[in-house]
């Protein structure tokens, strides 16, 4: 962004129009001088070959004034380069009064994801901030912008950190250190942070019944703050489970949709196996419960018209125990 002239001025002024030139005798310049229209400076210092071309070196290498901050502009008017050029003794003077350079001085950007990331890391460890897969930074205003000048190692530090866990917003206190014996720089970065949980989803629709694989699931993005106790946010509760109910695409899932799969079903006949020592007793009868695996399910026998338990076994048979005598009756 450009600064205003009167700073500018000021900065000019202060610097003695600008050639900081303390006991050291100015050299003339050569004959044939261009003004430049614009120049980029990567030091602190402007010096009069940003400024003229066609200077000789002795004179292009003296310091005119102060760069500006490392990202930003500047611009010299015709009056001010009319009065560095007659202190340098510069054969060149303005024609129209309009002539005019433009100073920027290069510098590096810090990324934002190492911005963001620092503010990520302090809410990880923000009291009351609870546990999220990631945060949502929705910066008040304008994200923050930090450039320094080039070839420094930067490495931002946050100085100060504030969070409210209830309205989720935030206000961030971050440094940089900018070298050449100048005080770091201060960015104020505030906001909101949103924290977001990764759900499974199913990627499209499936029957009531059908086994969830894992190529059956995607993830998405869910806030916290909008997820109940019932939700599945664990894609490993839902591999290898059965729907009880149609499941549908993008929909998070609940506990209750899922179940642990069918073997048995109600009113099917099964069989039921009873073992005691080497005694091996097997019987058929007719299912009165839906039944997976590991799940215990009432049988009926259908001859002695009694009512047995069994335990679903993997392959679709029940484990009976004490139902030896009513198997022996079948």
């Amino acid at each position: 962004m450009t600064r205003p002239t009167a700073r500018l001025t000021r900065h000019l002024r202060a610097a003695g129009l600008g050639l900081l030139l303390a006991g050291v005798a100015v050299v003339p310049a050569m004959a044939g001088v261009v003004l430049r229209a614009a120049s980029d400076v990567g030091s602190a210092q402007v010096r009069l070959a940003d400024l003229f071309d066609g200077l000789a070196p002795e004179t292009g290498s003296l310091i005119a004034f102060p760069a500006p901050a490392p990202g930003e502009s500047m611009t010299i008017n015709a009056r001010q380069l009319d009065g560095m050029a007659r202190r340098a003794e510069i054969a060149w003077q303005p024609s129209t009064g309009t002539e005019e350079v433009t100073i920027t001085r290069r510098g590096q950007r810090i990324p934002r994801e190492q911005i963001d990331a620092l503010i990520t890391d302090a809410l990880d460890r923000a009291p009351g901030a609870g546990m999220a897969d990631e945060y949502r930074l929705d910066y008040t205003g304008r994200a923050p912008e930090v450039i320094v000048a080039e070839g420094l190692e930067v490495m931002p530090r946050l100085a100060d950190f504030i969070y409210d866990p209830r309205s989720e917003r935030f206000s961030a206190r971050i440094e940089v250190d900018q070298g050449e014996g100048l005080a770091p720089l201060v960015v104020v970065a505030a906001g909101r942070a949103t924290a977001v949980v990764s759900v499974p989803v199913l990627r499209e629709r499936l029957a009531r019944g059908a086994i969830i694989g894992a190529g059956d699931i995607d993830l998405i993005e869910v806030e916290r703050r909008r997820l109940t106790n019932q939700q599945v946010t664990d894609p490993n509760q839902l591999i290898g489970q059965a729907l009880r109910r149609p499941g549908y695409p993008g929909r998070p899932l609940m506990a209750r949709d899922v179940g642990t799969p069918q073997l048995i079903r109600k009113g099917e006949m099964v069989t039921m196996i009873f073992r005691r020592g080497g005694l091996v007793l097997t019987a058929q009868g007719q299912a009165l419960d839906d039944g997976g695996e590991g799940e215990t399910v009432r049988v009926l026998n259908p001859r002695s018209r009694n009512t047995v338990y069994g335990r679903v076994a993997p392959d679709g048979t029940l484990e009976v125990g004490d139902a030896g005598p009513s198997l022996a009756r079948n």
